[in-house]
């Protein structure tokens, strides 16, 4: 889905992937649309997960560079992924209802994780922007959804470009992290 969005798989894509017959995955998730809403849940689960896995001593910049890293996953492989945010949201009008209610669930958990983040960060004083945390979310959720389109379609030295840029702004301090670092 991260490559070819939701309407561009079929079960037969997971089926040979995981060497097993379209039938098995129609016994779990009888429609497509039950598949869906268990993938965006999975994700929801996995973004929870991950945010309780952060190690407690780590300041707001600590803990907003380790998330850009996950965008950097996206970027391995053969071909360039979106998060579950971009894949999702470039068709979110053709989604069924249940699926898009969760896509706002996640993203509403994350939009909310980023902006405590970076109100605790202001507050610890080592982040610095204009204008409210809710606002600068927005723009720092938008930027890394871009900057993952931007790298599938220029290279992902681009990317990289993006973190440093982000890091520039939100602690006047540059590179936010090394292409060659990124897990």
């Amino acid at each position: 889905m991260l490559r070819r969005g939701f309407g561009g798989f079929a079960y037969q894509h997971i089926a040979v992937q995981l060497g097993i017959r379209n039938a098995a995955i129609h016994y779990h998730f009888p429609s497509k649309d039950d598949l869906g809403v268990a993938l965006v849940q999975r994700y929801r689960g996995g973004f929870h997960a991950w945010v309780a896995d952060l190690p407690s001593g780590w300041s707001s910049w600590q803990t907003l560079r380790a998330y850009f890293e996950t965008y950097g996953r996206y970027l391995q492989g053969e071909a360039c992924r979106l998060c579950p945010g971009g894949a999702l949201a470039a068709e979110f009008e053709t989604l069924p209802e249940p699926m898009r209610h969760e896509v706002r669930l996640l993203m509403r958990d994350i939009h909310q994780w980023l902006s405590d983040t970076l109100e605790t960060g202001r507050r610890e004083g080592v982040l610095r922007f204009q204008g409210q945390p809710s606002d600068k979310a927005i723009e720092l959720a938008a930027a890394l959804q871009g900057g993952l389109q931007t790298a599938r379609l220029i290279g992902t030295q681009r990317f990289y470009q993006l973190l440093d840029q982000l890091a520039l702004e939100l602690t006047g301090e540059t590179p936010a992290c090394d292409a060659g670092a990124m897990p």
